[in-house]
């Protein structure tokens, strides 16, 4: 085999060994490397290994290096100009939850920008002003602008940490950075009213990764809490699980209440507590300070990193991984377990008054 076949054969382990073994990963793409696999694909690799691992100036490196080597990347928006004084154009091309996210780092990037504005997916539109920081915001679409928005320079959302070089121990806004009108939120709660402890579900995530998501009779068990009231806020094709269950008073479904992102995030708002796979709901209950369970499969993504129980990017979320890849009635068990004694505190009168 020739030197760039035994690298390429090295790089596709590595990649395969990412899952829980950053350390071992790196050495074999630093080996890969070394025997002329690609090394932009090297550094991405290093890059995820770093950020599983939490190090995330080390991460910057490696955009760095490929950053420097200027090969070619058709997702590269920003060329590493400084940004100050510039008129910026933040696009966030990738999925809902992305752009909560990263948009946190909006009042950083106005004290150094002349002017910005956030082009977000017209399912956003409604809620991102209501995120600190986001004041001027347009979409594509029907409600795409009338005239083409001025800019000098143009970044993709999900850039804004490695612009900030940000590390573990400065996460901006770390939570609350999310205020909704307090109106349309009262009205929600309203509507809601208030017999028992309020937890919000949703057991799938987009189509795009069915492994982020729970078979429906699997995460049902959840709902055998005979206190608890269980908001389903699912959305996609899988909503179509929740109307299979017997009616009860106890198993209620958001979207009676409205449609919309917006709507979504304020009956969240509302809810005590929020148990979601790795999907919007996440975010938007991160973004507000909301406790929530994160439900997280073997192979969980980069930024709840590769261990522990709780997230640096949102103090108010627990994290519950998979012991075993595809073991989701595992996880359930000691979800349901952790439910009961979440109950059991909740159920207090002052709690829930």
């Amino acid at each position: 085999m020739s030197k760039a076949g035994r690298g390429m054969e090295q790089l596709e382990f590595a990649e395969d060994s990412l899952d829980r073994r950053e350390a071992g990963a790196k050495r074999l793409f630093d080996a890969a490397e070394a025997c002329g696999a690609d090394p932009d694909r090297c550094a991405a690799g290093r890059w995820m290994a770093h950020m599983f691992a939490g190090d995330f100036a080390a991460a910057w490196q490696e955009s760095d290096a490929i950053r420097g080597r200027g090969g070619p990347d058709p997702h590269r928006m920003w060329s590493g100009e400084s940004l100050k004084d510039r008129n910026v154009i933040v696009r966030c091309l990738h999925g809902y939850g992305d752009a909560i996210q990263f948009l946190r780092y909006a009042p950083q990037l106005r004290s150094l920008a002349a002017e910005v504005t956030y082009e977000v997916p017209p399912a956003l539109y409604e809620l991102a002003p209501y995120i600190e920081g986001v004041d001027h915001v347009i979409t594509w679409g029907r409600l795409a602008p009338v005239a083409p928005t001025k800019w000098d320079a143009q970044i993709e959302v999900m850039e804004l940490p490695y612009i900030f070089r940000t590390v573990v121990s400065d996460l901006p806004i770390a939570q609350n950075y999310m205020h909704l009108p307090q109106s349309r939120c009262n009205c929600v709660n309203r509507k809601l009213g208030r017999n028992h402890p309020r937890v919000g579900v949703v057991w799938a995530g987009g189509e795009w990764n069915h492994h982020r998501s729970i078979p429906f009779p699997v995460f049902s068990e959840l709902l055998r809490q005979p206190e608890c009231e269980f908001w389903s806020l699912q959305g996609g094709a899988a909503q179509a699980d929740w109307q299979m269950l017997p009616p009860s008073p106890r198993l209620r479904d958001s979207a009676d209440l409205g449609e919309g992102i917006l709507n979504l995030a304020c009956v969240i708002s509302q809810l005590d507590l929020v148990i979601t796979v790795d999907t919007l709901a996440a975010h938007l209950a991160g973004a507000m300070g909301i406790p929530a369970w994160v439900l997280l499969q073997g192979a969980a993504d980069w930024r709840w990193m590769a261990r522990g129980a709780t997230s640096p990017w949102y103090p108010s979320l627990r994290l519950f991984r998979q012991h075993t890849a595809g073991d989701w009635a595992g996880l359930i068990a000691d979800v349901r377990q952790e439910l009961h004694t979440w109950n059991q505190l909740c159920s207090r009168p002052q709690m829930i008054a």
